[in-house]
């Protein structure tokens, strides 16, 4: 990523809740710096928002009110429309960073890119198509704040398994034998709700987002064939900055991933080389896995 970039980050707050905050910066900053941070919303009368001043403070945000005239419209639709044009003519950006899953900012996020601005967009999974695509990168904050809370679930779990098991050496064996059963029936109920949940979210999130088998194929087809050396093999960086400009809403976290490497390991249609890079880094690459002679 090119870093120390000037970028005018504007949050839809009426569509956007303050949960997403931390990752929101965190993603920014992989790209340079906020030196616009505009939230906009009716924050007065808008039940609908849950950014609080507090939030405010913590991210350094300038809240930008707009009261709604009319029920049911967005109020801060066009409020932040004319501040992005006024900093788009001010010439102090290089970058635009849009938050929202407002299909309403398709036309805008289409204007600063024929400006010649770089437009990094963020939303949830069900945002529409047409603003994905009309962004040169998509971020899904959902599916990042989900692979996320489940990484600290399986911490969290793990913690009380530790302390569970010092307990029960502090018991008689059978009350401790009761204890465990109890517990494993718990966490049984638990684990087949958690499995519910997340395949409900899976089923929706694969109706907004490009499906996986889609993803693989153009990578096969289309990445590999034109990026491979002699022996097949490609740079994985490279693959993955291609696919962002063929897709710009994909993102391995939306599959459940926390990085490309550890998706395409998991696909049997590849085969994966790591490698040192500079400064104790690691070099990926990738090609075709070889099928087996008939």
């Amino acid at each position: 990523m090119i870093q120390d970039k000037k970028i005018a980050l504007l949050i839809d707050a009426e569509n956007i809740t303050s949960k997403y905050g931390s990752i929101i910066f965190r993603e920014v900053a992989k790209y340079g710096t906020a030196t616009y941070r505009r939230i906009y919303g009716d924050f007065v009368n808008s039940r609908n928002i849950n950014w609080t001043q507090a939030d405010f403070s913590k991210f350094s945000l300038t809240p930008v009110q707009q009261y709604s005239y009319t029920v049911g419209k967005n109020s801060s639709d066009i409020t932040m429309v004319i501040d992005a044009m006024d900093i788009l003519y001010s010439g102090n950006v290089d970058m635009f960073c849009i938050v929202t899953s407002d299909s309403d900012y398709t036309k805008l996020v289409t204007r600063l890119r024929e400006a010649g601005l770089s437009i990094i967009g963020m939303g949830e999974t069900k945002t529409p198509r047409a603003l994905k695509a009309a962004c040169e990168k998509f971020i899904p904050l959902d599916s990042i704040y989900k692979t996320e809370n489940s990484e600290k679930n399986k911490n969290s779990k793990a913690e009380k398994t530790v302390k569970t098991t010092e307990k029960e050496s502090e018991v008689p064996a059978a009350e401790s034998k009761k204890r465990v059963k109890k517990q494993k029936d718990e966490a049984k109920a638990a684990e087949s709700e958690q499995v519910k949940e997340e395949k409900t979210e899976q089923e929706n999130e694969a109706d907004a987002a490009t499906p996986i088998e889609d993803i693989i194929a153009t990578i096969c087809n289309t990445i590999l064939p034109d990026l491979e050396t002699d022996s097949g093999w490609a740079n994985l960086a490279d693959v993955g900055n291609r696919l962002t400009k063929l897709y710009s809403d994909f993102d391995a976290r939306t599959y459940g991933y926390d990085k490309l490497s550890r998706l395409v390991r998991d696909r049997k249609e590849f085969e994966v080389d790591k490698k040192p890079g500079e400064n104790h880094t690691s070099i990926y690459y990738i090609r075709l896995r070889e099928k087996p002679k008939k």
